[in-house]
């Protein structure tokens, strides 16, 4: 058969090249015979396919010595010639389509490959991934979980025999687990092993509790609410309120019984800090006072003059210290309820020494060393004005009655709280003003008389000098040179002062107004009018702490002053001169020597009226022209020299003027009081004082009437 389908395909061949025909046609006029020879056979193709290898299931999960049933299949194209073979890892054997674990005492992972290869010499190869598990061991733990203190030990139940191993530094013996030393809470597992080493999965978890530190520390920061001023209407403006810092106060952390733990001091930005014991309870108060026993030393303390001088303090809540360090912030709110006070007004008291504090400060800056006296600001919303009926002050300050924000001595500072009528809490010139006072009676020296004023009135010269330097030293603390204070129904009403102001009314050495001016003038930067000097706080503050200064022998005026600077300021005495020239002052020394200005009172001059020991009497005229109480012509001042101590008899008697007169005098011995004439015997009034200091005396003589009367007086020895 292959070889008639050869020749057939051959004559098919030759028919196609021509050759001969069967059947019809023109025929060859010759013919021929050959040979046919038989085309070769094509070459055979190579195999080159791997033979197909799988696993019905290749992940498979079988107990430590189990076994597990895949079926494992191998095919090819031609044929599998050899295979599939199967070899494990880790212990584990395949036969047929059965798979045999090893005997593990962990969780162990094995991994069978099979592999086919046909005649060809192609191969394929399939995995199977068994992942073993061990048994677990014949143990749990009663409870699974506990509590144990660094270091301590707690019991726990677990079958007999079986071995434990636990994290993190814990460890297991019989049934008492030993915890880790720790400093920061820990958890400890611990897992069970029995003797065929198999492990537990049902762990004990340990919560080590860490001891607490020695001590935390509770930090924070001490705000006020502070209310500023409308400076378009000089009103207090409630809708700007902003929460300032209290620096320089006592903080103290007390317990529940009140007990001070721990106390420190607010920083100048307000922030305090302190350790205390952990897990305590704790509150936080601060105390409406500013207290430094070393180095530069003060105290001053804000009290309710109506509730037995108890100090203001603010408190926050009790609550435990913990563990860890905590953040604890005060605010001493205002109060104000929208259209009135409907709250505790707590942030007054700190209101009151923020400024305060900004003062002591500026004095330190120029006097490392100073000391000041103890200072006690008299505060409460019961404190208001008062007046009894004919118009003298009322001041029953145990019920609030100081008639107004005031210095009364011995570092007493009394200031209004009556809110709707006058508040002067949040007027930081107010509160600085009457510290002025303070700063003069206990630093410097003050020989005013007080009383009622204005910055057009005449006053007494010492009045004058005291109130300008107020008003001035209230500028210089702030920078501010508008004085304001505010008043009325919802503090909505007030007034303001500018001390840097060259103009007043009855300008001169006896106007506050003239005195604050000059003040001011020296002290600040800003040259105006006949202003030409800038030096600061320093040269003021030197010059009123000077002995030469406060041991004058003549009342403190703004002539004392004046002469004082001149002195210890060569280089300034042109400008001091023009300053006081501007104001209508044109006396050179203490006792006014060359003053013109009379402030229309014909009898005020010569200002210390000459007394002599054993001499005539010495005539003195008093008048109201100006006003009464303390303004200029109310009082006369008489000078004399005691050269030989002892006792002397002093007269005072009325020589002329209205008929009915209680005539009053004082002796002062350089600023210090050492004889006091105050009876009330009509007309005359006589005192013997034992002067035991040889040297200048003055004498403030006065009718407490207010008459317009003139007096003989007379020394004697």
């Amino acid at each position: 058969m292959v070889l008639q389908k050869a020749i057939h395909v051959s004559a098919l061949a030759l028919m196609a090249l021509g050759g001969v025909a069967c059947g019809g046609g023109s025929s060859s006029s010759s013919s021929s015979t050959g040979t046919v020879t038989p085309p070769a056979a094509p070459a055979p193709v190579a195999d080159t396919a791997s033979p197909s290898v799988s696993f019905s299931a290749s992940t498979l999960t079988v107990l430590s010595g189990g076994s597990a049933v895949t079926t494992l299949t191998a095919t090819d194209n031609v044929g599998v010639t050899s295979g599939p073979t199967v070899s494990c890892t880790n212990g584990g054997s395949f036969a047929g389509s059965t798979f045999t674990a090893p005997l593990v005492t962990v969780a162990t992972t094995a991994i069978c490959t099979a592999t086919a290869s046909d005649a060809a010499g192609n191969s394929g190869t399939a995995n199977l991934t068994f992942t073993v598990t061990a048994p677990e061991a014949d143990a749990s733990f009663i409870p699974a979980s506990l509590e144990v203190a660094s270091g301590e030990t707690g019991i726990v139940t677990v079958a007999a025999g079986t071995s434990v191993t636990c994290t993190n530094g814990g460890s297991f013996s019989g049934s008492t687990f030993t915890a880790p030393v720790v400093t920061a809470d820990t958890v400890v597992i611990c897992s069970a092993t029995d003797s065929s080493g198999n492990v537990a999965t049902d762990n004990l978890t340990v919560t080590v509790i860490a001891p607490p530190p020695p001590s935390v520390t509770i930090s924070g920061k001490v705000t006020f609410d502070h209310v500023p001023f409308n400076t378009s209407t000089n009103a207090l403006n409630y809708n700007g309120i902003t929460q300032d810092p209290v620096p320089g106060v006592t903080v103290e952390a007390v317990n529940a019984s009140g007990t001070v733990l721990q106390s420190t001091t607010s920083d100048g930005v307000g922030d305090y800090s302190f350790t205390v014991d952990p897990n305590t309870d704790v509150r936080i108060r601060v105390k409406a006072e500013l207290v430094q026993t070393s180095g530069p030393q003060w105290n001053v303390r804000v009290i309710d003059n109506t509730s037995n001088d108890s100090l203001y303090a603010l408190q926050g809540g009790l609550s435990t210290s913990g563990t860890s360090n905590s953040t604890r912030n005060l605010n001493a709110a205002s109060g104000w309820g929208g259209s009135s006070y409907t709250g505790t007004r707590a942030a007054a008291p700190f209101a009151i020494l923020a400024p305060i504090y900004e003062s002591i400060q500026r004095v330190v800056a120029v006097d490392a060393d100073v000391v000041f006296p103890p200072t006690f600001f008299n505060w409460s919303v019961n404190n208001r004005a008062s007046f009894d009926a004919l118009q003298s002050l009322d001041t029953n300050i145990d019920a609030g009655d100081i008639s107004t924000s005031s210095y009364v001595g011995d570092g007493r500072i009394l200031i209004l709280g009556d809110a709707g009528n006058d508040t002067d809490e949040y007027d930081e010139h107010v509160v600085i003003h009457e510290w002025g006072h303070y700063f003069e009676d206990q630093l410097s020296r003050s020989d005013s008389i007080g009383g009622p004023h204005g910055s057009a009135d005449r006053l007494d010269p010492r009045v004058a000098l005291g109130e300008g330097f107020g008003n001035a030293l209230s500028g210089m603390m702030t920078d501010d040179p508008f004085y304001r204070d505010s008043f009325g129904s919802q503090q909505g009403a007030g007034f303001e002062i500018d001390v840097e102001s060259n103009n007043y009314r009855n300008e001169g050495w006896f106007n506050e107004g003239s005195v604050q001016s000059i003040l001011y003038d020296i002290f600040d930067s800003t040259d105006d009018g006949a202003d030409t000097i800038s030096v600061g706080f320093a040269p003021i503050y030197n010059l009123l702490t000077s002995t030469s200064y406060t041991g004058n022998s003549y009342f403190l005026t703004i002539f004392n002053f004046l002469e004082e600077y001149r002195a210890n300021n060569a280089g300034d005495v042109a400008a001091i001169n023009a300053l006081a020239s501007a104001q209508s002052i044109s006396g050179t020394d203490a006792t006014g020597a060359g003053e013109t200005n009379t402030g229309g009172i014909a009898d005020v001059f010569p200002l210390y009226k000459p007394l002599s020991v054993n001499g005539a009497a010495t005539n003195i005229c008093l008048n109201t022209t100006a006003g009464t109480q303390n303004k200029l012509g109310n009082r006369a001042y008489l000078v004399f020299n005691v050269t030989s101590p002892g006792v002397h008899r002093l007269r005072m008697e009325r020589d002329s003027g209205t008929s009915s007169s209680d005539p009053d005098f004082l002796v002062h011995r350089s600023g210090t009081l050492v004889g006091v004439a105050q009876s009330v015997i009509n007309n005359v009034e006589i005192s013997t004082v034992n002067l035991t200091t040889v040297g200048q005396h003055v004498i403030d003589a006065s009718d407490f009437n207010n008459g317009t009367i003139c007096f003989d007086f007379t020394v004697t020895r």
